[in-house]
């Protein structure tokens, strides 16, 4: 059966050639006349900074702990070894992504013969060529499988419009590929992101089980401070890791604070966050990740809709002078350097890097271009982000803070 591989990727940028890298990839198998018959989709660790999050929709959280390529790219090649040939929308750009990853890991990809649905259809976008073949697009534009999907449905549309095309490469085999190592992990896909988005954190299961229910804490002024200082430096560059959960663990045993009353310091923590960013009755994408993203940390889950209105809400119970622990700090004279695109905005728009550094000026910081164990906070957008910088400041224990936070704590008002 003349099989075609339908290959989509999504990229951090796009120079294969230097130091972009794949992000997700989908692999849809298709026949001229029988449609798709199998797939394959996974995100992919790239090991560095995750790009334009505002095109494919993907964090720095999103991919940290999805495979490295070397990781799935037997079952790439697997999916892709019995094809005649490889399909795409611009398939010169995503063959060019592939080659670049399986050199980075010592395999030359062979030659496979190629079709541009792009070409075929005449120039425009995925999506504008589907609309003019009257090809359904299901889901979102720039998710691998889904664009995979809608470029074998396009091909197969104009296949059947155009049947002697196929008669080219009615000679080609597939071709022959060297030996590629053996996968060493399973695959990540955004569905499984979803489902991840419920899980427990480990710590607060290790809580659940150490602390005592009979536990008397309601008095226990000191106990509670030092979790709560804990969980305010804790939380402040949007993540946790393993040595911050085990740290919040010890102190909650130490004092003997029982695992309802942490669960009410992680409530109001997370109504606390709620108030600032709903302090002017609008919340932007930027304050809504951030809240899902602190709920997931304390425990509570993704928070559905009704949730999140419901903590929107109970804000009204907390007065402005309770908030101010959370964004009170004099960052006069400090040095800071951002990584990333940033996530906040003013006015409707990005704030881009010169109106960053711009505004960090003229509250008394100092910017540096490059971490350095000089520089005293980095400003990250994404918690999770593996840029060179991020990675430097966790080797120098330079403070890290997250952008909405950042940005509060220098009384900046964003959308």
């Amino acid at each position: 059966m003349k099989q075609i591989a339908v290959v989509d990727v999504e990229t951090t940028g796009l120079n294969p050639y230097r130091y972009d890298r794949i992000i997700e990839i989908a692999v849809v198998l298709t026949h001229p006349q029988n449609g798709i018959l199998s797939e394959l989709e996974t995100l992919i660790n790239p090991e560095r900074d995750i790009g334009p999050s505002s095109i494919h929709g993907l964090t720095a959280s999103d991919v940290i702990a999805a495979p490295h390529f070397v990781d799935i790219a037997e079952l790439l090649a697997g999916m892709i070894r019995p094809s005649i040939a490889l399909a795409g929308h611009n398939i010169r750009f995503d063959i060019s992504f592939l080659q670049a990853e399986f050199k980075r890991i010592g395999v030359d990809m062979p030659m496979y013969a190629r079709i541009d649905t792009m070409s075929l259809a005449g120039g425009g976008t995925l999506s504008v060529c589907c609309a003019e073949h009257g090809v359904r697009f299901d889901g979102r534009t720039h998710t691998a499988i889904h664009d995979a999907r809608a470029t074998a449905r396009l091909l197969q549309t104009m296949l059947l419009k155009t049947p002697d095309f196929m008669r080219q490469y009615e000679a080609c085999v597939p071709p022959s590929w060297p030996d590629v190592q053996p996968a060493t992990k399973d695959l990540v896909t955004r569905k499984t992101l979803e489902q991840t988005c419920s899980t427990v954190p480990g710590y607060i299961q290790t809580l659940a089980k150490r602390l005592s229910v009979e536990s008397v804490d309601i008095a226990n002024v000191e106990g509670e401070s030092d979790y709560r200082a804990l969980l305010w430096n804790v939380l402040e560059d949007g993540r946790m890791d393993e040595s911050e959960a085990d740290a919040l663990v010890e102190v909650a045993t130490r004092w003997g604070l029982s695992f309802d009353f942490i669960k009410k310091i992680h409530f109001d923590y997370l109504t606390r966050l709620a108030k600032e960013a709903w302090s002017d009755q609008y919340l932007t994408d930027a304050e809504r990740q951030e809240i899902q993203l602190t709920a997931q940390l304390l425990g509570f889950g993704k928070l559905s809709e009704e949730k999140l209105r419901d903590l929107l809400k109970s804000t009204e119970s907390i007065s402005n002078v309770a908030t101010k622990e959370m964004t009170t700090e004099n960052w006069a004279g400090k040095t800071v350097c951002f990584t990333g695109e940033c996530c906040c905005s003013i006015g409707g728009c990005i704030i881009s890097r010169d109106e960053a550094e711009r505004m960090v000026a003229s509250k008394g910081l100092q910017v540096m271009s490059s971490v350095t164990k000089k520089l005293n906070i980095l400003v990250v957008a994404d918690p999770n982000t593996q840029s060179g910088k991020a990675r430097k400041a966790r080797q120098y224990g330079i403070r890290i803070v997250h952008e909405p936070r950042f940005w509060r704590t220098l009384g900046i008002a964003v959308d």
